[in-house]
């Protein structure tokens, strides 16, 4: 049997093995339930109510009376107003009236607003613009402006809005994709990058990497399981992915721009890229220890990376995607997977940036791929205390 079949074999074990595992189908369950869950629940959520509220006004008698119409004018679609007569009023009857809650705002004079305790800003910018105009047409008639001049004069102008970037995509949707970019380059590395770490030990552990062996080479064995748990990891994200564009397409809440499919492509090779890495350097990290307790000691140094990508991700997610660090990072294997999604779905990646970080990513890939293999073929066998480092490195010289 050739070297491809036999890479093909072992994935397919690998495959077969970890999907039948309890844990696997109950992730898989739970984020595909969240996927389809979500936007349903958006969509049965009741919308907010957009009517316009009730609002009393008081009004005393040096207010002239058309001041009502300007108001009611103003505010029709945002408030609904009655107008009260306070002008009988005393100064303790009108504080009443506002303490209880009877009166929202009395208008005791033209340039003076009685309220309970707070200003309601969107109120007062009614009433505001109200007292304005009246007293422009008061002004204008004084200097001998007809109405209907004083109508012109104070007539809104239109305004054109011009965008830069008039064909783009929405910023919040951007930041949408590229939260989802950097959770699926965080989680998933991590999550079967430990159980292709913990593969390699209980096989050590248990012996059974004895009879693989007999069968096939370390380096087979390692492209095998590799490829193998990457695919069951993209097997995953098409399942959630799935979901959730069924139930976006069946809620019609969310409308998806077409602009926003030009950044899968850069998602799924950053994702597979990520997924091969350190999916590769877990394996490399699990053949150096023969028991799961000593797991946790040798793959904390790749949480570091992990934890700083993610961390400066989710900066460069909601604000500026060009700082120094995530430019930087961005050419970083370690961190490729995670920053690169996030800095092309919100329009920051140059071509030729994409292009270095992806060239070096499968360099990077390449490179780990040959020293892993190099090192399975001293380490499977290992058993007992751990391999340090130092040893390792005699290994690659060898």
């Amino acid at each position: 049997m050739n070297e491809r079949a036999l890479v093909k074999q072992v994935a397919m074990r690998e495959i077969v093995t970890r999907s039948r595992t309890k844990a696997f189908r109950i992730i898989t369950a739970v984020l595909l339930a969240l996927a389809v869950v979500g936007p349903i629940a958006a969509a049965l959520w009741p919308e907010s109510d957009d009517e316009a509220r009730d609002v009393t006004i008081g009004l005393v008698a040096s207010v002239d009376s058309e001041l009502e119409e300007l108001i009611a004018a103003i505010g029709e679609d945002i408030v609904k107003i009655e107008f009260v007569d306070t002008s009988e009023f005393s100064l303790d009857e009108i504080d009443t009236g506002l303490t209880s809650g009877d009166l929202d705002v009395v208008i005791e004079s033209a340039d003076r607003l009685a309220w309970k305790r707070t200003v309601d800003d969107q109120l007062a910018t009614v009433i505001g613009l109200a007292l304005q105009q009246q007293a422009a047409f008061e002004l204008a008639g004084s200097l001998g402006l007809s109405e209907a001049e004083t109508a012109d004069l104070l007539a809104p102008i239109d305004i054109t809005q011009r965008r830069v970037d008039a064909g783009g995509v929405d910023d919040g949707i951007r930041q949408a994709v590229a939260w989802l970019g950097l959770m699926l380059a965080f989680m998933l590395p991590q999550f079967f990058g430990q159980l292709t770490m913990l593969s390699v030990i209980e096989e050590k552990g248990s012996r059974v990497i004895e009879v693989l062996l007999s069968h096939v080479r370390p380096q087979t064995l390692l492209l095998g399981k590799v490829a193998g748990l990457s695919v069951l990891a993209l097997g995953q994200v098409v399942v959630l992915l799935g979901g959730l564009t069924a139930a976006l397409l069946v809620t019609d809440r969310v409308t998806i721009p077409r602009e926003v499919w030009q950044f899968v492509p850069i998602l799924t090779v950053s994702l597979i890229g990520g997924l091969v890495f350190y999916n590769t350097l877990f394996a490399l990290l699990g053949s150096l220890v023969s028991r799961q307790e000593d797991a946790s000691q040798v793959a904390l140094p790749v949480f570091f990376p992990m934890m700083a990508g993610l961390f400066i991700g989710q900066f460069a997610a909601v604000g500026d995607s060009d700082v120094f660090a995530a430019k930087v990072l961005t050419f970083f294997p370690l961190t490729t997977p995670m920053l690169l999604p996030v800095r092309v779905a919100r329009g920051y990646a140059a071509a030729w940036e994409v292009a270095v970080a992806l060239a070096l990513l499968l360099l990077g890939t390449w490179l780990l791929v040959r020293l892993a293999a190099r090192l399975y073929n001293f380490t499977l066998l290992q058993a007992g205390s751990r391999v340090s480092w130092k040893q390792a490195a005699t290994y690659m010289r060898k």
